[in-house]
């Protein structure tokens, strides 16, 4: 009997990077361990399940919306890596930047999870963001899913 999980590491972390850069908080949440570690860089480390899908959440009562597209994506041993395109968006305001993800996965659900970005790249994209405000020409667009 093949006790293996019906997806691959790297399956997982594609799957839930989609459903976040869709709104689809739900199945975001079922792929989470309900021990997950969630760490960011320079920011607060997230434990569990509950504090990580809280944290994504906000983002369906505020007027900001998290949008993303997954560039690309490897895995072996347990181990996925993602690149994505992460957008936040208020109006014509769209802060967009790159972000690169560690997965950790365990028996189908994502067990420690690690972004790093760059901040002068996020403070870049603020600025780009206050010029497509103003010029809608200058407004940043997510690229096309590479996966």
């Amino acid at each position: 009997m093949n006790n293996s999980p019906l997806w691959s590491p790297q399956d997982v972390a594609e799957r839930f990077v989609d459903a976040l850069g869709s709104g689809d908080y739900e199945i975001a949440e079922q792929l989470l361990a309900k021990d997950v570690v969630y760490t960011r860089t320079s920011w607060r480390t997230l434990r569990g399940r509950r504090a990580v899908a809280r944290h994504f959440r906000r983002y369906e009562r505020s007027r900001v919306e998290l949008q993303s597209v997954l560039l690309s994506a490897v895995g072996a041993d347990g181990i996925a890596l993602t690149e994505r395109v992460t957008a936040l968006v208020y109006g014509p305001l769209r802060v967009q930047f790159w972000v690169c993800a560690r997965f950790e996965v365990r028996g189908g659900r994502i067990v420690a999870w690690r972004d790093y970005f760059d901040f002068v790249d996020v403070a870049k994209a603020v600025a780009r963001a206050m010029a497509g405000a103003v010029y809608a020409p200058a407004r940043p667009h997510l690229p096309r899913t590479a996966v």
